[in-house]
């Protein structure tokens, strides 16, 4: 049992590069669209757009490196569309377009940048104390322990009510 394959050839005469560039496709209206430029070839390329184009409609492309070319649409689906360049690409403008952007990368300072400090918000009519006048040790303990005590006291409290409450009910 054999599989029959069919061979064919599409008349593609240039070689496809795989590419995820980003570009700006102005469209028949000349709106500028952003999209993605996913293969390229001298003669034409694969572009995911999220404008709508038709068969047939004359495009420019501006690709970094390059510049603007025109191109037609030959075909689409689902927002990924084929074009053909008008005046196809040289040798020269491929590598460039196919290397992507030149970029430069961000010099980060060497030294942390000063961190601002808080300011206190301004009430009319009302100043602050000069500084942040904090409790001694002794005083913060004694507040802690003073406030644990004043809560044992109510729960004490409530409970004995609700025992004397039960008691005159049950009674």
């Amino acid at each position: 049992m054999g599989i029959a394959a069919r061979l064919y050839q599409d008349g593609r005469w240039a070689e496809r590069h795989a590419v995820e560039l980003e570009a700006t496709l102005r469209d028949s209206d000349w709106a500028p669209v952003d999209v993605t430029i996913e293969d390229l070839s001298h003669g034409g390329f694969r572009v995911v757009a999220g404008a709508e184009l038709l068969v047939g409609d004359a495009i420019a492309l501006g690709i970094a490196g390059i510049g603007t070319r025109e191109a037609k649409v030959v075909w689409g689906a689902a927002g990924i569309y084929g074009c053909e360049f008008i005046k196809p690409l040289n040798d020269t403008e491929l590598r460039t377009a196919v290397a992507g952007p030149v970029s430069t990368p961000i010099a980060f300072p060497k030294t942390p940048l000063p961190t601002p400090q808080p300011t206190p918000p301004v009430v009319q009519g009302w100043s602050a104390p000069a500084g942040d006048a904090k409790f001694s040790v002794r005083t913060r303990l004694a507040i802690v322990t003073g406030s644990a005590v004043i809560a044992w006291i109510l729960v004490f409290a409530l409970g004995y009510g609700l025992w004397a409450l039960a008691g005159a009910l049950l009674r």
